[in-house]
This record gives C-alpha cells, structure tokens and sequence, in this order.
C-alpha cells in the first residue's frame, strides 16, 4: 500500500507492484457489494419432514377441534357466537384435511408443484388467523379464555414449525 492513497478505506489497495499479485481467500472475493440470493424451496427436503408434517396437520386439526368443542360447551357465550366459531373452526379443520392429502404424494427432494405449494402457504397463513379471532372471543368471557390460551401455546408452535418443514418462511 503507498503513502499517496492513505485515505482509501477497507478491501485491498495495491500500489505499483513490480511483478505478479496472487490472492487466495477461503471463500469469495468481489469486488463492491457481494449479493446473494437464496432460493427457498417449498416441498420435503426428506421423508421424515415430510412425515412430521403430515403428524402437525393431525395434531392441528385435532386442535382445534378441541377448541371447538369447548367454545361449543360454554354457557357464557350466545348461540351466535357458538355458530360462527364452530363454523370458522371446521373451515380450518378441512383446509388443513386437503393440505394433508394433498402433501401425501409428494415425492420428497423435489419441488412442490405450484398449486400445491400455494394451497399450503395460504392454508398455514389463514390458520394463524384463528388465534386471534379465538382471542378476540376469549376476551367477552374469561371461562374460554384459559382454554384458548392453552389453544394459542400449542396451535402457534405447531403452525410456524409445518411452515418450515415444509421449506416456507
């Protein structure tokens, strides 16, 4: 490095160099900003993701059925909140049944087909939803609060850890 060019900063700075300049790094060497970009993949990397999440979609659809039938039995909720709980629930309960069968067959270290993959993501977003709608139904009694607190810790987990077996963010 010369005295003239003292104010660059960072990187590498050659001056005049009176033969040949080898540089060996233990990874890539750019020139400027490095970009990167990180294809995610949506599908099984490996049969035994896949096979946790096809157990997940059981274990979520059994859930809220749970969740359902508290709600059912509460008697400080009015017979239209029942309905519309227990009609949003069993929504979930079947996005989730079609997301299971149509994640079966799926061979694993392959790419989802595209509908697939979306019938996914779109089902694992919409089931977050519930929790706080169930929330938000929680709040009018504090009899099915405990039981949709109970809900929440076990359903939350669950639906973030189908997201990642399932190669989303």
């Amino acid at each position: 490095m010369t005295d003239e060019n003292t104010s660059q900063k960072g990187g590498f700075h050659f001056g005049t160099v009176g033969g040949n300049v080898e540089v060996n790094a233990g990874g890539d060497i750019v020139g400027g900003d490095k970009t990167t970009t990180t294809t995610i993949q949506k599908g099984f990397a490996a049969e035994e993701q896949k096979q946790q999440f096809q157990a997940q979609m059981d274990q979520l659809r059994e859930a809220l059925r749970a969740v359902k039938a508290e709600i059912e039995t509460s008697p400080s909720l009015s017979n239209d909140q029942k309905e519309e709980a227990a009609g949003e629930i069993l929504q979930h309960v079947k996005a989730l049944k079609e997301v299971k069968e149509k994640t079966a067959g799926l061979p694993v270290g392959k790419p989802a087909p595209a509908d697939v993959g979306a019938l996914v993501e779109t089902t694992l977003d919409r089931a977050g939803g519930i929790i706080d709608k169930l929330h938000s139904l929680a709040k009018t009694t504090g009899e099915v609060a405990g039981k949709v607190g109970e809900f929440g810790m076990k359903y939350g987990p669950l639906i973030l850890s189908a997201r990642h077996l399932f190669g989303l963010p």
